[in-house]
């Protein structure tokens, strides 16, 4: 449903999933399973704290980034329609290809130096053996960026040569079976892709082992677009699939426990293990559990116009590519401190998204950046 021409709750969601995305590197910063560009842990013995953070994360990389690919697709059908080929390309170019070099040769490198490198190097020395010579690729959280301008590009292409406007047939959202039979695929799919593409590993920041629900995802939301499927969001039994995905959740650690977690042997990542086949069908009956509900739960509670709101949804892009900086400037600044690592969590991830919006807020202002951003 649309609110004055415009549906209010995705631009909230979007906010709400950019402080995921905060919280979520933060949370890996001070204990959870995965990798990011300052950890202030050991995380050589396994704790509560850790155990914790890591269900949050899992939890997240669940559906949080296929959420966002999920809106991406939504929106692109009216803009490619409203801007013709030749200005989306260049809007897309713009919008995505701009912070995308700005961060792999400018944000990223600057980071990752004052992170590691500024007691050894100079600046200019990092830039020249690291950045200048592509020794390292700093795409950081901006492969998000990346793989949406590629499939930009590619839908833009199929739009322009193959596909044919709708002839106006309905298609339904798919039922409770088609679904559940569709979260199977996938994750049999992810499973598969990830013999050869293990969690963490893949081209140019690209995580292979997550695409099959990433491309799932983002044409769901262009089918979406098409056959209006968020007009009928509020008829989906969204209880039965928060049920399941409430259910699912404890599935993963349950499992990787039984399968010899406790005594170092984790194997989920990818292979022919049972740890990664469990983690690997857990996904997608999670991601559809939560996608379902948070997609319902905001066009019920949040499609109005709200003036803060707003706001907030027009600095979320800008958060996303600078919240590196600000999360591992902060990290740095606490190292200092004695203070348990979930604290830092709690304090580095609740002044981090304060101070992430507002710079953002700042930046937004400067002359022509929203062209960019």
């Amino acid at each position: 449903m649309k609110v004055n021409g415009r549906m209010h709750y995705l631009d909230y969601l979007r906010v709400f999933l950019t402080v995921l995305v905060i919280l979520h590197h933060t949370a890996i910063a001070y204990g959870a399973g995965g990798s990011w560009i300052y950890e202030d842990v050991d995380k050589s013995e396994l704790t509560i704290s850790m155990i914790i953070l890591t269900i949050f994360t899992a939890v997240n990389q669940s559906f949080f980034m296929g959420l966002f690919f999920f809106l991406s697709g939504y929106f692109i059908p009216g803009a490619y329609t409203r801007k013709g080929p030749r200005q989306f390309f260049k809007d897309r170019f713009i919008r995505l290809g701009i912070p995308l070099l700005v961060y792999i040769f400018v944000l990223g490198p600057a980071i990752t130096y004052f992170a590691h490198f500024s007691d050894s190097m100079s600046l200019l020395t990092y830039y020249q053996r690291e950045v200048l010579t592509f020794n390292t690729i700093h795409i950081g959280p901006l492969w998000f960026v990346e793989a949406l301008l590629i499939f930009n590009i590619l839908y833009g292409l199929c739009r322009s040569c193959f596909l044919k406007k709708s002839a106006g047939r309905k298609l339904p959202f798919p039922n409770t079976k088609k679904l559940i039979l569709l979260a199977v695929l996938l994750g049999i799919t992810a499973f598969a892709v990830r013999l050869f593409y293990p969690v963490g590993t893949g081209p140019l920041g690209l995580q292979f082992g997550y695409f099959p629900s990433y491309i799932f995802l983002f044409a769901a939301g262009i089918m979406a677009f098409h056959y209006n499927w968020l007009d009928d969001i509020s008829l989906i039994p969204v209880k039965k699939w928060l049920l399941a995905a409430a259910f699912t959740i404890p599935v993963l650690p349950i499992g990787l426990v039984l399968t010899g977690a406790l005594e170092g042997n984790m194997a989920f990542e990818g292979g022919l293990t049972l740890q990664a086949f469990i983690y690997a069908m857990w996904e997608p009956f999670v991601a559809f559990g939560l996608i379902i509900t948070l997609l319902n739960w905001f066009h019920d509670k949040y499609n109005k116009p709200d003036t803060f709101g707003i706001s907030m949804s027009q600095a979320a892009y800008t958060v996303y590519i600078i919240h590196p900086a600000i999360i591992v400037g902060l990290s740095l600044f606490f190292t200092a401190f004695p203070i348990h690592p979930f604290i830092k969590f709690l304090i580095v991830g609740s002044i981090g998204t304060i101070l992430c919006f507002a710079s953002a807020s700042l930046i937004i202002k400067i002359p022509y950046a929203k062209r960019v951003l």
